[in-house]
């Protein structure tokens, strides 16, 4: 399945993205609906913003932000941040709840944060 990833990274956070390549571990995975891509975008926002999501019927893409506050990651030790990054990643993919039900996309969300889950254990995050 292709999940692929993308941030509004700040300069104290290339390293970690640079240790994430998270869309070639997915890449041979099979989570049901090999149709659809996946893609989360990284953002470090302000305590009061909402995060967002939509499905491209066209492309068959399901987009939605994986938010982390500005402040915390920025004043966070690495460790700290890479844990929260990891934890935050891995909750993001709750939004499968909302678009398989409306959207009847039949991923198996609970395998794929099983894998994500794994796979930051395996970089040390976790």
């Amino acid at each position: 399945m292709k999940i692929r990833s993308s941030s509004d990274a700040w300069e104290w956070l290339q390293p970690l993205l640079a240790d994430m390549q998270i869309s070639s571990f997915f890449r041979l995975r099979n989570y049901g609906n090999e149709e659809v891509e996946l893609f989360f975008l990284i953002v470090c926002i302000g305590e009061n913003t909402k995060a967002t999501a939509t499905y491209d019927t066209k492309e068959k893409v399901l987009y939605w932000d994986a938010v982390f506050s500005y402040l915390e990651m920025k004043y966070a030790k690495e460790e700290d941040r890479k844990f929260m990054r990891a934890n935050g990643i891995i909750n993001s993919f709750d939004i499968l709840d909302k678009y398989n039900k409306s959207r009847k996309l039949h991923i198996d969300k609970q395998k794929i944060q099983e894998d994500a889950r794994f796979y930051f254990e395996g970089l040390g995050w976790l």
